[in-house]
């Protein structure tokens, strides 16, 4: 027999805890600002000792006149390092996420 929420026990909205809906919100906001955050830095440090846009004073780096110049030096060690350590936090964090949403991973 189906029993109605109120004699079930359950409390708030939809038979949810309002505290319940707050944390998987604050917890895919930070996991959201992490991954893209980490994404972003990933790509600065890639951008590192990358060739210069040189253009006259006051044109478009974009326009006709401008001029990439060629990378004077490699990039550094440490750049591309860092920059492979944050897309692998990326690339573990999206995996984690696949095993979360997959039952079929959790042997149940």
């Amino acid at each position: 027999m189906i029993t109605p929420l109120e004699s079930a026990g359950a409390s708030g909205w939809l038979g949810t805890e309002a505290g319940s809906i707050l944390l998987v919100f604050v917890v895919g906001l930070a996991a959201t600002l992490i991954i893209v955050g980490l994404y972003a830095l990933g790509i600065r440090f890639f951008a590192v000792g990358a060739p210069d846009i040189r253009v006259p004073d006051g044109d478009d780096p974009e326009g006709p006149t401008a001029v990439v110049a060629p990378r004077e030096t490699p990039r550094p060690l440490p750049a591309t390092m860092a920059g492979l350590v944050c897309f692998a936090g990326v690339a573990a964090a999206v995996v984690y996420g696949i095993y979360l949403v997959i039952p079929l991973f959790h042997g149940k």
